[in-house]
């Protein structure tokens, strides 16, 4: 039995680096490879989880604003108000199921890395511009995090709160890449 599981999983991780290794060559095509080098450059954003933000969002200038696009993918506050009282309850989750999960997973590198700008990786071409609003972006989210856990946030809400912050940050530095 013993080899039967270890013969399993040796066959889903080649299985994974096949399939990875098919979302990185779709993301070398000239139509997202500018998009997906951009928003690399923020931390906790590798080719996977950039190449899912380009594909899933197509042309992040469809979007208004950022605001639009956090509430896409379900990352906006809900909101109970009546006459004087307002109040912001859970995320909520009515968007993009998958870019979300991928959003907060990423969210959670802001916990432990430092507000340096993330260096590109050999053979990536981000915009320039592109490249300083991401170095921008991250020391904001660097900060925002530990702005909230330093007022007691828990740790899963300061994630969440994140997530919703990075979501704006890809849309701009999407936005810009699809513009230079």
């Amino acid at each position: 039995m013993l080899a039967y599981y270890v013969d399993a999983v040796r066959r889903a991780a080649e299985e994974k680096a096949r399939l990875e290794g098919l979302v990185e060559a779709e993301a070398r095509k000239p139509r997202w490879r500018r998009r997906v080098d951009s928003l690399r450059c923020l931390k906790g954003v590798d080719t996977a989880t950039a190449a899912d933000l380009v594909f899933e969002a197509g042309e992040f200038s469809r979007f208004r604003n950022a605001r639009s696009f956090a509430a896409w993918v379900g990352l906006t506050p809900s909101e109970h108000s009546s006459g004087e009282s307002d109040r912001r309850g859970a995320i909520t989750k009515a968007g993009n199921k998958h870019l979300r999960k991928a959003l907060v997973e990423a969210a959670w590198h802001y916990l432990t890395c430092s507000a340096r700008p993330k260096e590109p990786a050999r053979g990536q071409a981000p915009d320039p511009g592109a490249r300083r609003h991401a170095a921008k972006g991250v020391r904001r989210l660097v900060e925002r995090r530990g702005t909230l856990l330093a007022r007691g946030v828990h740790n899963n809400k300061a994630n969440v709160a994140t997530a919703r912050e990075l979501a704006c940050w890809v849309w701009a530095v999407g936005l810009m890449a699809e513009e230079a």
